[in-house]
């Protein structure tokens, strides 16, 4: 699969893992994710929660996220986080 196609994939998956995650209802037309959205700014996640988020996705993509590389502006909005998750998947 390529970057591309799994950052797409990770999109959706954040939808659904962060609606679950703030209580709300993913289909809710009000919670539209974007990649310019902050982490912790706009959606209010805690580096607890960050932490959460991510090994929900692995869960939910069945993929595992190499973190060894992880910067802080990888946390910066969803769209740079989804970035990261597409380019550093751990090989099996």
């Amino acid at each position: 699969m390529s970057d591309s196609a799994l950052r797409e994939r990770v999109m959706e998956s954040m939808h659904v893992v962060l609606a679950k995650m703030l209580a709300r209802d993913a289909e809710d037309a009000v919670f539209e994710l974007t990649g310019s959205m902050r982490l912790m700014e706009d959606l209010g996640l805690t580096s607890v929660s960050t932490l959460e988020l991510m090994l929900e996705l692995e869960d939910a993509l069945e993929i595992q996220i190499d973190v060894e590389e992880i910067e802080p502006a990888d946390l910066a909005s969803l769209g740079a986080l989804a970035d990261f998750i597409a380019g550093h998947v751990a090989a099996d």
